[in-house]
């Protein structure tokens, strides 16, 4: 059976070294982390307070660019695996969401792929 994969966005809609939100910036939102050709993409929700993790549109990421942050308490999360590395969650991680990159886009994969 194929799999059927839903598309979110062009690789080029993403910032390099920086994030964009989809949907409606809530906590059944995700949102996309991407570094050079790599894209890591998260439910948007905090393990810890289940809020919405941006306090503006395509708000994720710290000052820096180096880790996801939580606006409601200041969680930081490594942008790779999702891990929290600082703040009440730590040990937690955020939701993955199964993404594969093909011509150019980012596509969503069914969970378990």
């Amino acid at each position: 059976m194929p799999v059927v994969s839903t598309p979110l966005c062009a690789l080029a809609d993403i910032p390099e070294n920086g994030a964009r939100g989809f949907g409606d910036d809530s906590a059944a939102s995700v949102f996309a982390v991407r570094q050079g050709d790599q894209v890591h993409v998260y439910r948007n929700c905090c393990p810890h307070a289940g809020t919405p993790l941006n306090w503006m549109p395509d708000r994720f990421l710290t000052s820096d660019k180096s880790l996801i942050i939580c606006a409601t308490h200041g969680a930081l999360f490594d942008i790779a695996t999702g891990n929290c590395v600082a703040g009440p969650c730590t040990g937690q991680r955020l939701t993955p969401i199964a993404t594969d990159i093909r011509d150019g886009q980012v596509w969503l994969l069914p969970s378990g792929q």
